[in-house]
């Protein structure tokens, strides 16, 4: 899947272990299993509904966001550039938007 970042310094820092460890040490693991897992796969289809990815809508103050576990409060939110497309199938492309407690 192809992936985009929000900022220039959110992409500085999830391409870089180091970096996310110093940023994220916490949930260091969580978050480098889930960024490996968005990159190898070809669409968000192949991305479980079920723990521990946990994909799924966000509705509320984050609507129009998607959003995989990383650890059992933090979430990786991302986007979808293509507004249009709405079958997972279809979706090869996302924009990490954060990394976020949503509780």
């Amino acid at each position: 899947m192809e992936i985009h970042f929000r900022t220039k310094k959110l992409e500085k820092i999830l391409s870089d272990d180091r970096l996310i460890k110093k940023h994220y040490s916490k949930i260091f693991n969580g978050l480098t299993n889930r960024l490996t897992e968005l990159k190898a796969v070809g669409n968000l289809s192949l991305i479980s509904h079920n723990p521990p990815p946990r994909k799924h809508k966000l509705s509320g103050e984050y609507e129009g966001y998607w959003s995989v576990d990383v650890s059992k409060n933090y979430r990786l939110l991302f986007t979808v550039p293509n507004k249009n497309i709405i079958n997972e199938n279809q979706i090869n492309e996302i924009v990490i938007e954060e990394i976020v407690d949503t509780h």
